[in-house]
């Protein structure tokens, strides 16, 4: 599903399209998907504008100038897509954003996405359980490990664990305990600082490249003219490379495994519990 790195990518693209173009309609294709009958969202929102896009953990908030919120949660399978209705012909869609100057944005949420409506204390509400940002430059290596010091769990859960830190995924959960050397199982609560301090670095640097490479959506563009969406997809080191060689060892291939109910990837050679 769509994490940190992806909506990072959506924001600043979007960014670039739709601040300021008056709204002219609210489809909903999907009811389910969306918090409000479909009156009430065009009632509220046609005829605003977006003027900002804010990205919370792994949620894509777009504010509109009257107040209102569009927080937008996209499930495994979604995506988003921008343009005419022509170039959008292959994607089933949940929600369509209709602008002034006859674009789309087109939000598919997948089963269990959803396209919110709300007022600013009902986003806030929404949000205010969520850990600090996993790119914030305030999250500094020492808050960091004091928050996963004697975590009881594994290390993928941990990173997972939006109230820690918020807009890891399964995806970059992996990609991070990969490059820090450590198995996806390992026990948090036995982690000493060196190792702590390894993941730290390791989750700032696995993000940081994902976001410039446009993450890991491949073949799924936002427009028709978006090359860099999903470039980090082919660089990743582990996930979803089960059976191929190891990076770091050719002659070692990457396996895959279940930790707390959720399918992980690793290189036996040289991830570890410590």
């Amino acid at each position: 599903m769509p994490e940190l790195p992806e909506l990072e990518n959506y924001k600043v693209q979007l960014s670039n399209y739709i601040l300021n173009v008056p709204i002219t309609q609210i489809e909903v294709k999907r009811a389910k998907a969306v918090n409000l009958e479909s009156e009430q969202v065009n009632r509220q929102i046609v005829g605003e504008r977006i003027a900002f896009i804010e990205r919370r953990g792994k949620y894509l908030n777009l504010h509109t100038n009257n107040g209102q919120r569009l927080l937008l949660s996209i499930a495994a399978g979604g995506s988003l897509f921008y343009g005419k209705t022509k170039d959008n012909a292959d994607r089933v869609s949940d929600v369509e954003i209709q602008f002034e100057d006859h674009n789309s944005l087109y939000f598919t949420g997948a089963r269990q996405g959803m396209f919110y409506v709300y007022t600013a204390k009902e986003a806030g509400a929404k949000l205010k359980d969520l850990g600090p940002e996993a790119t914030d430059r305030k999250l500094t290596e020492e808050q960091f490990i004091k928050l996963y010091k004697g975590r009881r769990s594994s290390l993928k859960t941990a990173l997972t664990n939006q109230n820690l830190v918020a807009g890891i995924g399964s995806y970059y959960a992996d990609e991070i305990a990969f490059t820090a050397g450590l198995l996806p199982s390992a026990k948090v609560q036995e982690l000493e600082d060196e190792a702590l301090s390894r993941l730290y670095v390791a989750m700032q640097t696995v993000l940081e490249e994902a976001i410039q490479t446009g993450g890991h959506l491949a073949g799924q563009p936002l427009t028709v003219t978006d090359s860099l969406t999903g470039g980090f997809h082919e660089l990743r080191r582990v996930y979803e490379r089960e059976g191929e060689p190891s990076v770091r060892s050719a002659k070692d291939l990457i396996v895959k495994t279940e930790v707390s109910g959720k399918k992980a990837y690793y290189c036996p050679a040289t991830q570890f519990e410590k």
